[in-house]
């Protein structure tokens, strides 16, 4: 379980499905203060349990982000999901590639994604996995929303 205090971001960028290519949204979360972490941003991913308040905001903003079966990882983990075909863009191919839309290889990667604030009163908890790398490059050139 990752304990994250205040602020979290989701974090986003328009992508084409691999499957239909439709255009669509996918999201991640970044958390700049992660309890008993080293001092870095880290991206979220494979997220299996998350606040439900947190949860209404993302899926206000991106209903597309599902709680889904990946055959892949032989489990469910909140999944970004092509609204035209359904299919799930999963989180390997979204977050651990050098270039993948959450893995920015330089600044201009970076100011290609759209930082959101979400808001929190207090520290969370979230299961999922942590990354660390490329947060900080994110949180500094992202474009703010």
């Amino acid at each position: 379980m990752l304990k994250i205090k205040p602020p979290l971001y989701m974090i986003g960028k328009k992508v084409y499905c691999w499957r239909c290519e439709t255009k669509m949204t996918v999201i991640a979360l970044l958390a700049p203060q992660v309890e008993n972490a080293y001092d870095e941003v880290y991206t979220i991913s494979g997220i299996k349990k998350i606040p439900d308040n947190v949860r209404f905001f993302i899926q206000s903003k991106v209903p597309t982000f599902l709680f889904r079966y990946s055959k892949t990882v032989e489990g469910k983990y909140f999944a970004n999901t092509c609204p035209r075909c359904k299919v799930i863009y999963g989180d390997f191919f979204l977050h651990d590639e050098p270039g993948a839309p959450f893995f920015p290889a330089n600044e201009e990667d970076a100011k290609l994604l759209y930082i959101k604030e979400i808001p929190l009163d207090e520290p969370i908890e979230i299961e999922g996995g942590a990354g660390s790398g490329t947060g900080e490059m994110i949180l500094k050139h992202g474009i703010r929303v």
